[in-house]
């Protein structure tokens, strides 16, 4: 199975190639493609071109078909599609030179200003044209996108450590789940979102922990955190409480908005004490989120000595796991290791968390 550097690495070796003679449409591509010599315009390339890249390599990670909307439709069918790239993704377009929802394709090489901006390796196009533009070319990218399709890809990262246990946590952003393909994917403990800033049920928490109860998936909680005051932390649990409707599982606080940070340790220490003491009193088990920034500097001592804690921390947030960035501290028991990952199952990306 190729990894993200060998397919990107092949494509960045075909820069260059064209046409011959032009506007023929007579690439190596198409050959390979359809077993013998074609030309005409009835043959555009793109597709095939990305096909090709991963059919030099076993097993081929990508459809075998030369229309971009069947591609697409293969990704999406498979739960490899999302709106966030990252470098190895399958890119698809959509130009006006016809009402096709998609009708361009290539290979994310780099991802820049957050997403914003990508670079990409394309076939059947050219510095000043989209369409049939005649060559495999590097582009920079920065609208008529459509989607993005995940391959299965070996991975370019080091290998998990086999004593991790693997989770995600989601909340309705991730639609509907399908939670058989996720257990099978590896995934053996789920957080959801419980409540929303307003107090009322995330839409998906009620089918998310059937599930989770029905195929034996650990499960757990969370809620994030708005409250300023004693009183409104309390009011925030006790929304948990009602809406997990003594069903026994941890939930975790999740505190690490931006509004909170001027408040100060001490108080955000007396928060976090009364919605934990709310929840506590109710007869669950109570954690703190966080990202490492919130952990290092405005979570206090006296939290850290007494709960356990679940810290995000991401890196360069390509998605895969990095040990060199596995967050430590007192009490730290799992971590939040990338906001793009890819689960069988789920639709686009999602968070993806390990358990010490």
């Amino acid at each position: 199975m190729p990894t993200i550097k060998q397919v990107l690495d092949l494509a960045q070796s075909q820069i260059g190639t064209t046409e011959y003679p032009p506007n023929s449409n007579d690439v190596i591509y198409n050959t390979a493609y359809y077993g013998h010599e074609v030309s005409g315009s009835s043959y555009p390339w793109c597709c095939v071109f990305v096909w090709w890249c991963f059919s030099q390599f076993e097993p081929c990670l990508v459809k075998k078909t030369a229309s971009c909307q069947e591609l697409a439709q293969w990704f999406k069918d498979n739960g490899k599609w999302g709106s966030t790239p990252h470098p190895g993704d399958v890119v698809f377009f959509k130009f006006n030179t016809n009402s096709r929802w998609t009708n361009h394709v290539g290979l994310v090489k780099e991802v820049l200003d957050g997403g914003a901006k990508i670079i990409t390796i394309e076939g059947n196009t050219s510095v000043t044209s989209d369409d049939n533009g005649g060559a495999v070319m590097e582009r920079t990218r920065t609208s008529n996108i459509v989607g993005y399709g995940r391959p299965a890809y070996s991975e370019d990262v080091p290998e998990e450590p086999d004593d991790y246990e693997h989770g995600v946590d989601v909340s309705e952003n991730q639609g509907k789940i399908d939670w058989v393909r996720v257990k099978a994917a590896g995934i053996s403990f789920a957080c959801m979102r419980s409540t929303k800033k307003n107090g009322s049920i995330d839409r998906t928490f009620a089918d998310n922990l059937d599930a989770c109860i029905d195929l034996g998936i650990d499960y757990s909680c969370y809620k994030y955190a708005y409250a300023k005051t004693h009183d409104e932390a309390r009011r925030e649990a006790d929304n948990v409480i009602n809406t997990i409707n003594a069903i026994k599982m941890p939930i975790w606080y999740d505190m690490e908005d931006k509004s909170l940070e001027t408040l100060g340790k001490d108080t955000i220490e007396g928060i976090a004490l009364s919605f934990i003491g709310e929840c506590k009193e109710a007869g669950y088990d109570v954690g703190i989120y966080c990202n490492k920034n919130w952990y290092d500097n405005y979570i206090s001592d006296y939290l850290k000595s007494r709960y356990s804690f679940w810290v995000a921390r991401y890196g360069k947030n390509t998605g895969y796991l990095d040990e060199k960035y596995k967050p430590t501290g007192r009490n730290v028991i799992a971590w939040q290791y990338t906001s793009k990952g890819r689960v069988d199952g789920i639709n686009g990306d999602v968070d993806l968390d390990v358990l010490y």
